[in-house]
Parts: structure tokens; C-alpha cells; sequence
């Protein structure tokens, strides 16, 4: 098991906004039973750090555009689910990645840990690609943070 620096969404969001109008793509870390939390809180901070809505949707998603690029440039920051690995995912994130880099946005990729060193070891031209691997977890309550 590959081991990673630990981020909340609010410091992701904290690092998206010094790098706004830049490319950017994070591949976050999460078990699959935080992931709504997460979520939520990558919704919350995208919103309220960056002004903007965050679309959330599965990688599949992106198998059904004939232009990357275009899809994810409508947005600043997109995020996607990758909760499996098929033939055509693998492909679309290893052969594809240049038209993603095109889009200039900042994308958040959103895995299990099992997935994601698939990932990694599958789609070596993605990964180069990567700003950065991190595992989220769910930002503290606020009862937690004064505690």
C-alpha cells in the first residue's frame, strides 16, 4: 500500500484558489464509505473559496464526449468518480490525458485507494501528468476543531 500526504477539501480548495486560471489535476484518495462526505465538502469549499459550482460526475461521463478539452474548459475546477477501473477508463486517462491538459482547468479525480494504485500503475502518461496524489478526508466539524 502506497502511502500519501493527507489534505482536507478546505486546503485543496485553499491550493485551487492560488492556482486559479492554471492546469491543474489531483488525483484524492478516499474510502468509498467517506465519499459523500467528501463530496459535500468539496462542493461546500469549491463554492464558497472559489465562487463556483462543482460538477461531480463519474468518469464514464467523460467516455461519451467526442471533446475532452471542451467538456471540462466550460469549467474552472470539474471533478469525477472513478470508482473502478475499465479498459475504456484506463484508456480514456492514459491516452487521452493531453486533451484534458488542453482544457487549462484544474480536475480533481475522486478514488479508493485499491483503485487509484491501479491507476497509477496502469496509466503511466496520467500520471506524469498529475500535479499531485493525495488522500482527503472529511473536513472536522467545527465541534471537533474547537475541542
Amino acid at each position: 500500500m502506497i502511502d500519501f500526504d493527507e489534505t482536507t477539501a478546505f486546503r485543496l480548495f485553499r491550493r485551487l484558489g492560488v492556482g486559479q486560471g492554471t492546469f491543474a489535476m489531483y488525483l484524492l484518495i478516499c474510502p468509498s464509505e467517506d465519499w459523500s462526505i467528501v463530496e459535500d465538502d468539496l462542493k461546500a469549499e469549491a463554492d464558497v473559496q472559489l465562487g463556483v459550482k462543482l460538477p461531480l460526475n463519474d468518469i464514464e461521463v467523460l467516455l461519451r464526449e467526442p471533446s475532452l478539452a471542451g467538456y471540462c474548459s466550460d469549467q474552472s475546477v470539474s471533478a469525477f468518480r472513478i470508482k473502478e477501473l475499465s479498459h475504456a477508463v484506463i484508456s480514456l486517462l492514459d491516452t487521452h490525458v493531453v486533451r484534458l491538459e488542453r482544457s487549462g482547468g484544474q480536475l480533481l479525480f475522486l478514488s479508493t485507494q485499491n483503485t487509484a494504485e491501479q491507476l497509477l500503475v496502469q496509466t503511466p502518461n496520467f500520471r506524469s501528468r498529475l500535479t499531485e496524489v493525495l488522500r482527503i478526508t472529511p473536513d472536522p466539524s467545527i465541534g471537533e476543531l474547537t475541542a
